[in-house]
């Protein structure tokens, strides 16, 4: 496995880092940053999982997104064209049409968009995705974190939201990203489980702002968030970012698992 810098057709500077395999399967994993994290990702989680994708025949790609942290696009253009480009020339270099792209948060919600136009989208790694607050299965997440609190975390609880009463509104989520009209999410994943994408859906404990219980997800995505090609899972104890060690390793054998099972890798 080698490890070099990326750069698209017509642009002027590196935006990515490619670990490359001695030989690949034809399949390619492109990881997004998201927020204020650069391409290395929360923790380095990115480095360390390119790496083992590469490792097991994957061609792995950690980009900095254009307009995300501290890379300003040089045109500007929409988000989905650019990265679309990214994908043409990681397909020349690589000789791979077949793509696994996502990442954590609004690089979930991109890879989302992403997919919805580009048929070489044939995986997502979603992790702590979109998903709608007002539905019956976060409440009923809620109410099982308040009898896990117990009389403290009630009053704490209570405290909070007499706070935010006070205070001047705040955006929601779905204002803050980029998610599509609600209910919109059921379709476009059948959309996608029907043209054969694989999905790897995962939220952790560090969404419940939006996201408390697994039932909450199976609501909001429909019928096909039940297909075989969806692989979905809650860790509850973990944290958004994967800032314990173990964490983070766990994700990366878990998706590299998921990765050989649905894309397989070169003997």
């Amino acid at each position: 496995m080698i490890e070099r810098p990326f750069r698209p057709a017509g642009t002027e500077a590196d935006i990515g880092v490619l670990a490359e395999p001695a030989r690949s399967g034809g399949t390619a994993v492109v990881l997004l940053n998201a927020g204020a994290m650069r391409r290395a990702g929360p923790f380095r989680l990115h480095v360390h999982a390119a790496r083992r994708f590469a490792a097991l025949g994957f061609p792995t790609l950690r980009i900095d997104q254009p307009g995300i942290a501290d890379h300003i696009a040089s045109a500007r253009r929409p988000h989905v064209e650019v990265l679309i480009e990214i994908l043409d020339t990681l397909q020349r270099e690589t000789g791979c049409e077949r793509f696994v792209v996502g990442g954590v948060c609004s690089a979930a919600d991109f890879a989302w968009v992403l997919a919805q136009k580009e048929p070489r989208v044939a995986g997502l790694l979603l992790l702590d995705p979109m998903a709608r607050s007002d539905a019956p299965g976060f409440r009923l997440g809620q109410f099982q974190l308040l009898l896990q609190r117990g009389p403290s975390g009630w009053i704490d609880i209570v405290k909070r939201r007499l706070a935010r009463r006070a205070a001047p509104p705040r955006a929601t989520d779905d204002q803050l990203r980029d998610w599509p009209a609600p209910g919109a999410e059921a379709a476009q994943l059948e959309g996608l489980v029907g043209r054969g994408a694989e999905l790897f859906v995962l939220y952790t404990g560090g969404a419940a702002n939006y996201f408390t219980h697994p039932k909450q997800f199976f609501e909001g995505y429909g019928p096909a968030a039940r297909s075989p090609r969806v692989h979905f899972e809650y860790w509850r104890q973990c944290d958004h970012l994967f800032f314990q060690p173990d964490d983070r390793e766990r994700l990366v054998e878990r998706i590299a698992g998921w990765l050989g099972d649905r894309f397989g890798a070169p003997a």
